[in-house]
């Protein structure tokens, strides 16, 4: 991930404890009665918590800091008032009183003989301070087991891919990211929607998955079209798409002339007959007739007897004596 987009998480942040903060009156009464049943009650401080629940769930973190903080006064140490302790703090941008309260809060939730929903989101949530508080290491092991069992979210996902891509894990973040991608996103913010796309689609540009990339960064633009290193990465890509097609061409050329060179070769010719093979000249014998035949020529005719000799065709006769 670059240096700047690490300025811009906390949009991210920000966007993710709203979805974090309950958005129905309802939670409250069931906390509340979770808490009177289950919890560290007291008369002493039973009524701020009654009030801190109901500002918490009415998204107002400053009534609800004053009155839990009240209640942790006068010596309450129930689970969930931590945790709402806890991500109000986030809201108020105090990211190490929000890790302090989610520490507390840990402890309680793990000591609780009852279910809890807290119990499975305070892994995303102490997750997320920690993240925000750049201790990226203990964050991973939160996030990821928020991920196995926790609710699946754009946000927790988009911050899995990201410490993924910080321990040099491609593979492992392109999936997260994918899966981020995949959640719903309709109530995103489209700056930080854009921001993400571009994000992703920078990872796949790394991986030389061209495609996905060039998919991706027109999403980023279509959302922010003023977005420069949006912009920057699609010429970048249409630069690369137009290497790739000279290198086609070239390789396609070098493959025409090899085939040019090797498709048509020298005609071969048969190897001449063997000199036995062949048929004697007109008019002469063949004395060694081939091996295992016989010779096709008639044996010579005996001498006359007397001492003549008679001509025959094809045999020099001696010449008649001159006279004398």
């Amino acid at each position: 991930m670059s240096g700047p987009f690490g300025l811009k998480l906390s949009i991210l942040l920000a966007f993710l404890l709203c979805t974090t903060l309950p958005a129905q009156a309802q939670d409250q009464v069931d906390d509340f009665a979770f808490y009177k049943k289950y919890g560290h009650t007291s008369k002493v401080w039973d009524e701020s918590v009654q009030q801190g629940f109901a500002a918490y769930d009415q998204q107002n973190c400053d009534q609800a800091l004053t009155h839990l903080k009240q209640a942790v006064a006068g010596q309450c140490q129930d689970a969930l008032v931590y945790f709402k302790l806890a991500v109000c703090s986030e809201v108020a941008g105090s990211p190490y009183t929000a890790l302090q309260y989610y520490q507390l809060a840990e402890e309680k939730l793990n000591q609780m003989q009852v279910l809890h929903r807290y119990q499975k989101d305070i892994y995303e949530a102490y997750g997320r301070a920690l993240f925000q508080g750049k201790k990226f290491d203990e964050a991973f092991n939160y996030l990821t087991k928020a991920a196995a069992v926790g609710t699946p979210s754009f946000g927790l996902y988009y911050m899995v891919g990201f410490l993924h891509a910080k321990k040099n894990d491609p593979k492992a973040a392109l999936e997260f990211f994918e899966k981020s991608l995949a959640q719903d996103t309709s109530k995103a913010p489209p700056q930080l929607l854009g921001m993400i796309y571009r994000e992703v689609a920078k990872s796949y540009l790394q991986n030389k998955v061209y495609d996905r990339a060039e998919e991706l960064v027109n999403k980023a633009l279509a959302l922010n079209a003023s977005d420069g290193e949006a912009q920057q990465m699609k010429n970048q890509l249409a630069t690369l798409r137009q290497q790739q097609s000279m290198v086609q061409m070239i390789q396609n050329i070098e493959v025409n002339r090899s085939g040019e060179k090797t498709g048509v070769g020298p005609v071969s010719k048969p190897p001449p007959p063997a000199a036995a093979q062949l048929p004697p000249l007109e008019g002469a014998k063949d004395p060694t007739p081939p091996l295992g035949g016989t010779s096709s020529a008639p044996p010579p005719a005996p001498p006359p007897a007397g001492g003549g000799t008679t001509g025959s065709p094809g045999t020099l006769q001696p010449l008649p004596p001159l006279p004398k």
